[in-house]
């Protein structure tokens, strides 16, 4: 099972099993009668998920997309999670090592596991289901492990369990339990999962200039328009004025470096130069460490994103839910388009679909080309692209890709948010942006100038000629499960 990385486990909470439940597991395990931790978030960790439990599909996750942004109320957060609800038991030491037919002849042989959750009338399998072990005595605690009594399961007199299924390490699993057909007083076991509370932070970000009073007088004496991008809506303005261009960069600037923050940006808590603390939350690619990372540096094919896929994906995700959304820079978007045009070669002759004619044009010319975006494989997968600009951007990533040289090497890489399909997963995100409640602030702080102009009268913020413009706020990002998300990522010096 995977669990999530240190750096944000503050706490675990064993799991447990067996057949009886008292307030000491149920203390040791969720913290009963104590405070609610923060907010209602529990969810399941992806790599213990499982589509057969109790033959019921598991709740599906969201796609792709963020989740909006949640306000709270200070910078740290924590949730819970919870893993495996059946954990494989291992063998910790061969007992009786020279006993090489272990259960012939319906014949009684020891085995040693590390859990101490059953007993009769448990039956387990080992790893070759063909040989299912009852369990008939024991449950003995001695030293790193519990030792069982058992038999095989089984009227072929012949029968024994290989005894490489009993070398330390092999795994083994609850298969079912035998009980007699009248007057039973036995029952079996169950599995209870562990929990672990996890915590992150939420970073804080600032962003000033000041103006002379000289720089305020002069602005509008420029002789051409200067062009720029409004941070709010996106589009494109002109001005005949430098101050609203340089306040909206100012803005932008705060924007870009919360979004740069939330995908490459790691924890870290630093002391500041007033002795608070300054923190900064861990990134998307940081969350990641625990998730499903595959590199590789060879031509990306559809086998390979498939035989990727899948394995993420095999025995945990319903094939209607395999929906997920691929994040990718401009090279990783001709490598998506170039991996499937050389898969659909044979299917694309004088098709309408790719070659048609121009619009508007006389009938004898003809357009041609178009691009893949989306692949549809084997047992239900789908993956649709989304173009981040970060992955593309020379400011953060200076290693190039060694075929495309002036592209970043991060412009070829998959970042896949949530493998979890289209499913609510208890109605919440995988991937939320998170923000510290009244922390967005922006305005001046006036001078003896403000910017609609001079102070002529009344109170002055200060005996200096000008103002200085700001705006902060804070931001961060959780992955709830990072086991939920992944990457395929092409390095050429593996």
């Amino acid at each position: 099972m995977a669990t999530p990385t240190s750096n944000f486990i503050i706490k675990k909470y064993d799991g447990f099993g067996g057949n009886f439940l008292d307030s000491k597991y149920l203390g040791a395990a969720y913290d009963t009668g104590k405070p609610h931790i923060l907010q209602d978030t529990m969810t399941r960790i992806f790599s213990s998920k499982t589509r057969f439990f109790t033959g019921k599909l598991l709740t599906g996750m969201t796609g792709g997309s963020i989740g909006g942004v949640t306000e709270i109320e200070t910078e740290m957060f924590r949730w819970r999670m919870y893993g495996d609800d059946v954990i494989s038991a291992r063998i910790v030491e061969t007992l009786d090592p020279t006993n090489t037919t272990p259960g012939l002849g319906g014949g009684q042989f020891r085995i040693k596991l590390d859990l101490d959750f059953y007993e009769e009338p448990d039956v387990l399998l080992p790893e070759d289901e063909d040989y299912p072990i009852q369990i008939i005595g024991g449950g003995i605690e001695d030293g790193n492990g519990t030792i069982y009594t058992c038999q095989l399961e089984t009227d072929d007199p012949d029968a024994f369990l290989p005894v490489e299924y009993l070398e330390v390490g092999r795994e083994f699993d609850k298969g079912w339990t035998t009980v007699a057909s009248e007057y039973n007083d036995r029952f079996g076991t169950q599995q209870h999962s562990s929990t672990f509370m996890l915590e992150s932070q939420i970073g804080a970000f600032a962003e000033k200039f000041t103006v002379t009073d000289k720089a305020w007088r002069h602005q509008g004496r420029a002789v051409i328009e200067m062009r720029y991008t409004d941070p709010v809506t996106g589009q494109d303005k002109t001005v005949d004025k430098f101050l609203p261009m340089a306040e909206a960069k100012m803005e932008h600037s705060l924007l870009m470096g919360m979004e740069k923050q939330a995908w490459i940006g790691k924890r870290s808590n630093k002391q500041g130069p007033n002795k608070y603390w300054k923190k900064t939350g861990p990134g998307i690619e940081e969350q990641l460490l625990d998730g499903h990372v595959e590199y590789y540096n060879s031509t990306l094919t559809t086998t390979r994103m498939k035989d990727f896929l899948l394995s993420v994906l095999f025995g945990k995700v319903n094939e209607e839910d395999r929906h997920m959304v691929a994040v990718t820079g401009t090279i990783g978007s001709l490598m998506f388009h170039d991996m499937l045009a050389a898969e659909a070669s044979s299917f694309l002759t004088v098709d309408t679909n790719y070659i048609e004619r121009q619009p508007g044009k006389a009938k004898r010319l003809l357009s041609y080309g178009a691009q893949f975006t989306h692949y549809q494989g084997p047992e239900g997968i789908e993956v649709t692209l989304v173009k981040n600009p970060l992955y593309d951007d020379r400011t953060i990533s200076k290693r190039t890709h060694p075929i495309f040289t002036e592209a970043p090497i991060r412009s070829s890489r998959f970042t896949f948010l949530d493998f979890g399909g289209n499913s609510a997963m208890e109605g919440k995100q995988n991937v939320q942006m998170l923000r510290v409640k009244d922390t967005y602030r922006r305005g001046y702080v006036a001078g003896t100038h403000t910017p609609m102009g001079p102070v002529k009268g009344g109170q002055a913020g200060s005996l200096k000629a000008g103002y200085d413009l700001f705006t902060e706020g804070t931001n961060g990002i959780v992955m709830l499960d990072s086991t939920r998300g992944g990457a395929l990522i092409f390095d050429d010096q593996l």
